[in-house]
């Protein structure tokens, strides 16, 4: 069985689906097994056991690109997408066996087309890709936490970095993750991150700022209270291998319900997560070592991107109790 595995689109998912992942790489046995998706997602499974191939777009001439996947002759396709279009190219590519969820009218597309109900949906994000396995798949005591894998050179890499950072000294350093690429109902307001910061500095922990680019300017504005050498703004200076890597290093995670989040989840760093307009039950982080914040109005969860009423859901978050809950996870992995 030689599989190829399409990606889910957003990097959560990709993170939530990797328990599923797993499974399937041991069901594959010894021919070689590969995962198809956009860069933002395929990045996040270079080193990973198991997969030999990760075929990402190639804006200049995709034609080619899906013509590579075609010679590879796949025997499996297993579809972690919901779209029609990607049902579509799985069979343009002429792979035998198509594997999915009977969504977006594209049941006729697939070979094996899994039914998907109102309870399958409300399952968390990682029970719902599990769901799509066969049964005797996982029967069985199930591995369900999310897992990604980091080079020994990565970890290295990001494990000098902070401690120049930290100017070579061994205080905790706390990762402040203010993005949420959904929208601005599931961020926290800057100004909150700016007291947590400060707050952080005081008590000897280094606080950096970790996110895309989009991220560059709240992250000078949360670190504007701490003097020179106190933190670092790290937002948009990273690939994403990099942001891995760094966030494994931190010893503890402020995030939004965001990419980030995910990732921390995945390598094991403790993590107070933000939840507000979307629903901990159905995306939150599922390791233990976690603490998980959320957001209790009579109008969430409501899943908008962008808040009507101020935002009250987020701002239900105090910075007291935020506090609060990175000195538990910073006394715990001390």
């Amino acid at each position: 069985m030689k599989v190829l595995i399409r990606l889910p689109n957003w990097i959560g998912d990709a993170v939530m689906a990797t328990p599923a992942i797993r499974i399937i790489l041991s069901k594959s046995g010894p021919d070689r097994s590969a995962v198809w998706g956009p860069s933002k997602t395929a990045a996040l499974f270079h080193s990973y056991p198991g997969i030999d191939r990760v075929f990402e777009p190639d804006e200049k001439n995709e034609r080619a690109r899906l013509e590579e996947i075609r010679r590879e002759e796949f025997t499996h396709v297993w579809l972690l997408t919901n779209s029609h279009s990607t049902a579509k190219a799985a069979r343009d590519l002429g792979i035998p066996n198509r594997i999915g969820y009977r969504r977006d009218f594209r049941g006729p597309l697939l070979t094996r087309a899994v039914w998907c109900g109102p309870r399958v949906r409300a399952l968390h994000m990682r029970d719902f890709y599990l769901r799509l396995l066969p049964p005797d798949w996982r029967s069985g005591p199930v591995d369900a936490q999310p897992r990604l894998h980091l080079s020994e050179t990565e970890r290295g890499w990001a494990a000098e970095k902070l401690t120049g950072l930290a100017g070579g000294s061994s205080d905790p350093i706390v990762g402040i993750a203010p993005g949420a690429a959904f929208g601005s109902a599931k961020q926290w307001d800057p100004e909150r991150f700016e007291e947590v910061a400060s707050a952080l500095s005081r008590r000897g922990v280094h606080p950096v700022v970790l996110g895309t680019e989009a991220e560059r300017e709240i992250g000078d504005r949360i670190l504007s209270g701490i003097g020179a050498g106190g933190g670092a703004n790290l937002a948009g200076e990273t690939t994403l291998r990099e942001l891995m890597a760094l966030i494994s290093a931190c010893r503890a995670l402020l995030t939004n319900d965001s990419g980030p989040m995910h990732l921390a989840d995945a390598l094991g760093t403790p993590t107070v997560a933000l939840f507000g307009s979307t629903d901990s039950t159905w995306t939150g982080p599922t390791d233990s070592c976690h603490r998980v914040l959320q957001a209790e109005v009579a109008c969430n969860p409501c899943f908008l991107r962008d808040c009507p009423l101020n935002r009250e859901c987020m701002k239900s978050l105090t910075v007291p109790r935020v506090l609060e809950e990175l000195g538990i996870l910073l006394e715990g992995s001390g």
